[in-house]
């Protein structure tokens, strides 16, 4: 299963093995398009490669770097490959830090020999950069081939969120997934989503950022706007 570049995807995280086998359990339409399996947050995780396979839906697989809200002290890229390729032939996507692009350099060949599409990102907890500095993060995704990039920013006030989603009108060629957090984060995944945003994350359960609705309520929002079927 591929991810489409195109249109607006839901996509909800799986943190732990209770929700992984709720997604792997479920036969019915859903109201997720994508499951993100988030590597660093899944102790032993070598041993559910079997439901990751089984998963009826892409799956996104994603090992965050401690310093962008990753868990587990994931900072050798090394271990992060080692962790990383086992799992590569059961999924559709793979999300690795712009910052950590040239370290993870073996797995993301990896990826896309495998014909993975490659998600590139950045996150800030603090705020939302100027526009130089957001500009430069989606260039410098670009330069290192991403199919799509993510940046996720702390929008407390209006202006930051403006700042964000200027890159849609910039970069008007280039898939983003653009997303808030903080105190405009639920408004702004709404926004995003309405305004070309390829992932918009929910909550499975609890929410893994902040900002995130519960995936039902998100997508019968969208629904009602008509941004997804």
């Amino acid at each position: 299963m591929s991810i489409p570049l195109d249109k607006p995807n839901i996509v909800v995280p799986v943190t732990d093995a209770v929700t992984l086998r709720k997604v792997t359990g479920s036969r019915d339409v859903q109201p997720w398009d994508i499951v993100e399996i988030r590597v660093d947050r899944i102790p032993e995780i070598n041993k559910f490669h079997s439901e990751i396979s089984s998963i009826p839906a892409p799956v996104l697989l994603t090992c965050r770097h401690p310093d962008e809200g990753g868990f587990n002290e994931m900072h050798d890229p090394q271990k992060r490959h080692a962790i990383l390729a086992p799992l590569i032939p059961h999924a559709a996507a793979i999300d690795i830090e712009i910052a950590s692009a040239s370290q993870m350099s073996t797995t993301i060949s990896l990826a896309k020999t495998s014909g993975l599409t490659l998600i590139l990102s950045a996150h800030d907890f603090s705020g939302t950069p100027e526009n130089k500095q957001l500009h430069s993060i989606v260039k410098n995704g670009i330069e290192n081939g991403a199919n799509t990039i993510k940046i996720a920013t702390t929008t407390d006030n209006p202006d930051a969120l403006c700042r964000l989603f200027s890159l849609f009108k910039e970069f008007p060629h280039q898939p983003l997934a653009l997303m808030g957090m903080g105190r405009l984060g639920m408004a702004s995944r709404l926004l995003a989503a309405q305004s070309g945003s390829i992932l918009n994350y929910a909550a499975l359960e609890e929410a893994n950022a902040p900002g995130q609705w519960p995936v039902q309520e998100f997508r019968n929002l969208l629904h009602r706007t008509g941004i997804v079927d």
